[in-house]
């Protein structure tokens, strides 16, 4: 983008298929280029770390939680990982690259009406 015009159109690496669908992006491998998380109906996420519009490298992230936890975006400065449980829990996964390096549940639940939107 440049300013609200469309400055160009790439396509982005192969296509995952439908059971994967875009979660976040972030700059999980610190290399101050954009990456893009995925996950699947499975629950796995995935980490493609870009390079512009080139796809770098694919990496699954190394845990899966299941299909009733779900990416809810990425945060400090997108190495973070926020999920939410269908019960309303929610976790963090602070990560390095594609390598879960810390993190855990967060706070207690509020139950399954409420839900996470965003993680700064």
């Amino acid at each position: 983008m440049n300013g609200t015009s469309v400055a160009s159109v790439a396509a982005v690496g192969p296509n995952p298929g439908p059971t994967w669908k875009v979660v976040g992006t972030g700059d999980f491998n610190h290399d101050r280029h954009s990456d893009i998380l995925w996950q699947s109906t499975s629950g796995q996420a995935a980490i493609w770390e870009m390079n512009g519009t080139n796809v770098t490298s694919i990496a699954a992230v190394a845990a899966n939680p299941g299909p009733s936890w779900h990416a809810i975006g990425t945060g400090a400065g997108g190495s973070d990982i926020l999920f939410q449980n269908t019960s309303g829990q929610t976790s963090i996964w602070e990560m390095n690259g594609n390598t879960i390096a810390g993190g855990g549940l967060v706070g207690p639940n509020p139950g399954p009406s409420w839900r996470a939107i965003g993680l700064t």
